[in-house]
C-alpha cells in the first residue's frame, strides 16, 4: 500500500525537524548544566525557565518553518491541498492565515505546553532532577513538542486558500 503525497511530506518534514530539535535541545542542556549534578525545577537557571524559553522560541520557529515549507510544497505540487469536504473544521482551521500571526499562536501554544509540563513535574514533587534524567526528559519533550507543532502547522497550511482550490 502506497502512502499519499501529503503523508510522505509530513513524515519527512517531521523527521527532519524532530532530529534537529532534539539535537539542539541536547546541546542547550549540555551547555547550560553539564558541570552540575542536577537541575532545579524553579529559579533563574532551572527546568521551568528552560522549558518556557525553549517552547516559546521553538514554537514560533517550527510554526514558521513548517508553514513556509508546506506552502512551497503546495506551489511545486509536491503535496495536494485539502479540499473543503476533506477538512474536519477543527480549531486548527481557525488559526490565522498569515505566517507570522500563525507562528505567534504556536509560540503561545508552546507556553501552554511548557506550563503543563512544569506543573506535572511540580505535582510529582521533583524539585531537583538529576542531569542525565533531565537530558532524556528535555530530548523527549522537544521531539514530542516538535511533532505537535509540525502536524498542526502542516495541516493548517494544507488548508490555506481552500476556497480558491475547490469548486464551490
Amino acid at each position: 500500500m502506497q502512502i499519499s503525497l501529503n503523508y510522505r511530506f509530513l513524515i519527512a518534514l517531521l523527521a527532519l525537524l524532530a532530529v534537529g530539535s532534539g539535537a539542539i535541545s541536547i546541546l542547550l542542556t549540555m551547555m547550560l548544566w553539564l558541570p552540575s549534578a542536577g537541575v532545579p525545577l524553579w529559579g533563574q537557571q532551572s527546568v521551568s525557565t528552560h522549558l518556557f524559553a525553549y517552547s516559546v522560541v521553538f514554537g514560533f520557529i517550527l510554526g514558521w518553518i513548517a508553514t513556509k515549507a508546506t506552502r512551497r510544497a503546495l506551489r511545486t505540487r509536491q503535496v495536494l491541498p485539502l479540499h473543503w469536504h476533506l477538512k474536519s473544521q477543527t480549531l486548527i482551521d481557525r488559526l490565522p492565515s498569515r505566517t507570522f500571526n500563525r507562528a505567534f499562536m504556536f509560540a503561545l501554544a508552546g507556553a501552554c505546553m511548557a506550563t503543563i509540563m512544569v506543573l506535572l513535574i511540580d505535582l510529582r514533587q521533583l524539585h531537583f532532577i538529576p542531569f542525565a534524567e533531565y537530558l532524556v526528559l528535555t530530548t523527549v519533550y522537544s521531539i514530542c513538542f516538535t511533532a505537535a507543532i509540525t502536524v498542526m502547522s502542516v495541516y493548517r497550511a494544507l488548508g490555506d486558500d481552500t476556497m480558491r482550490h475547490s469548486k464551490v
